[in-house]
């Protein structure tokens, strides 16, 4: 034995427990793998590690899982990992898994617990479902010589930096490649794509990918002239229950849903105008994915013109397109591509509905108020509305569900001018009039530059729709602007705007403004109290 295995098994410490503590060991042997692997991954010693443990010796590290009398009863003897059955150990590995999937992003390394002995490897081949193992390719790690290593498990493709920071050396890319020839167990794809490499693939990624469950892909900006072709993916992904492109053009994207009857999330952002598909096309490849949690449709730039033509030439509505377990719904594009996909489906359980519109004055959005009012959450009284307002845009959100959040609704949109900003507010607000009528609470925020005359008309309509609304907090430089129209709303319009307001709030705002104190005595004297607090910060 060399100087280095004696101080090693010098420091060597058996885990001791009763027989009816498996718990207990459960945990300290879970605890013992993650910090041996840590070491191993450190010192390069696996091998050795691998001869400890078939000698029987117990998985060692420098601050030892210490088991208490209290929670082990009596200590007759030491015991070693090899004691546990391989139900307890496959338990064990599960655990590991699931920790490991929680605190890294890397795909995790079962490989290293087969190294150990021949029963774990055993342990480990045994149940590849329930350990989800797969083979993952990525930088550094040939295909060729490992794929007849193992047994026949699914393949990962995993590259996901961004090559706009670090290209693909030739040999990963020579990798990729060499993965793409195995397309019958290719799990999972993670891929930030070029030109040249997607030339390369250009026959391999229109065979059939049957097993296929994630596809990811990342599209650099001078790729955006090059889409997918029509049969990528053989045109069938019966399996495929995760699709995140991020600018990859794919226009026949709608026609792939026809078959991912599985499909869970479909992710779409930075859509570019290659890209583009009608909604009337989207809607058909819904049809076929009733399991859909998660759709994010997020286009690059304005498509207001091919949105026209689609309204113009719109067929009749005959029945839309039933997503039952919808939850999360995110879009940025065209109001009018909005409104048109917001007809043509319903979405009963969605919980998050998040919106960004392009530049645009008149918005028009009764296919939207139509279809949150057709949803169990969001047609519900909003507890809060929310409105911020920058110098680049404008966001309003509404809060459901009160003490616990149960859904909210967002809709934001670019506009830099600040007069238009309330404009489009009010606009807005009165469409949605049916929702927003019963929040009992607003709050108002800004922190870009008002004009000295604020547009107090603006305002009193932007407020209208509030009828009940108990307390407002209004927050940074567009205080001044909100207390000049609640001075005239107390003026000339009495009751008529915020007629339940009972609080106000104020901050970053000096102590007292007179137009507020009108406004309290005003409302003093038709029998109505309200409460102002300031705050300066």
């Amino acid at each position: 034995m060399n100087s280095h295995q004696s101080s090693s098994n010098s420091r060597t410490q058996n885990i001791a427990c009763s027989p009816f503590s498996l718990r207990t060991v459960v945990t300290a042997v879970h605890a013992t793998i993650r910090l041996t692997f840590w070491k191993a991954r450190r010192m390069g010693d696996e091998i050795s590690e691998g001869r400890r443990a078939r000698r029987g010796v117990a998985l060692h590290h420098d601050n030892p899982v210490e088991v208490s009398s209290s929670e082990c009863g009596k200590v007759d003897q030491p015991i070693t990992i090899e004691i546990l059955p391989d139900d307890v150990l496959l338990d064990i590995f599960d655990h590991h898994r699931l920790a490991a999937l929680d605190y890294s992003f890397v795909p995790w390394q079962w490989h290293r617990l087969a190294h150990v002995c021949r029963r774990w490897r055993s342990v480990v081949f045994a149940s590849p479902r329930r350990l989800d193992l797969r083979l993952v390719y990525t930088y550094k790690k040939p295909v060729r010589k490992s794929l007849d290593c193992w047994p026949p498990f699914p393949i990962s493709i995993w590259y996901p930096r961004s090559v706009l920071y670090r290209p693909l050396a030739p040999a990963d890319e020579q990798n990729v490649i060499a993965a793409f020839q195995h397309t019958d167990r290719i799990y999972d794809i993670t891929l930030t794509i070029t030109r040249p490499l997607l030339e390369k693939l250009a026959l391999l990624i229109q065979k059939p990918f049957p097993v296929l469950q994630h596809l990811h892909l990342i599209t650099r900006d001078m790729m955006w002239s090059l889409a997918l072709p029509s049969a990528f993916l053989g045109g069938s992904t019966p399996r495929l229950r995760h699709i995140d492109l991020k600018a990859t053009p794919f226009p026949t994207l709608p026609r792939l849903l026809l078959s991912a009857v599985d499909l869970v999330s479909l992710r779409l952002y930075e859509i570019p105008d290659m890209g583009y598909f009608s909604p009337e096309a989207l809607v058909v490849g819904l049809y076929a994915t009733p399991q859909l949690k998660f759709l994010t449709i997020r286009f690059h730039s304005p498509t207001f013109p091919r949105s026209q033509e689609g309204a113009r030439t719109r067929p009749p509505l005959l029945s839309r397109a039933a997503l039952p377990a919808l939850s999360e719904f995110s879009f940025k594009g065209d109001i009018q591509y909005l409104e048109d996909l917001v007809a043509r489906i319903d979405a009963p359980i969605v919980e998050e509905f998040d919106t960004t519109l392009f530049d645009h004055i008149a918005y028009e959005i009764p296919q939207l108020t139509q279809f949150i009012c057709r949803t169990e959450e969001l047609k519900s009284s909003p507890y809060r509305t929310s409105i911020f307002l920058w110098d680049r845009g404008l966001y309003i959100t509404l809060y459901f569900g009160y003490p616990s959040l149960q859904g909210t609704f967002r809709l934001q949109t670019e506009c830099e001018e600040a007069s238009a900003q309330v404009f489009v507010l009010a606009h807005i607000c009165r469409q949605l009039s049916p929702i927003v009528s019963s929040a009992e609470c607003l709050d108002v925020q800004s922190d870009q530059h008002w004009p000295d005359e604020a547009d107090t008309e603006r305002w009193l309509e932007l407020f209208s729709p509030f009828n009940s609304v108990r307390r407002i907090e209004v927050v940074g430089t567009v205080v001044p602007s909100v207390a000049s129209a609640l001075e005239r709303s107390a003026g000339e319009m009495g009751q008529m705007v915020l007629p339940a307001l009972q609080d106000l709030h104020l901050k970053d705002t000096p102590p007292s403004l007179p137009e507020i104190e009108s406004f309290v005595a005003a409302r003093r004297l038709s029998g109505h109290v309200v409460t102002v607090r300031y705050a300066e910060e």
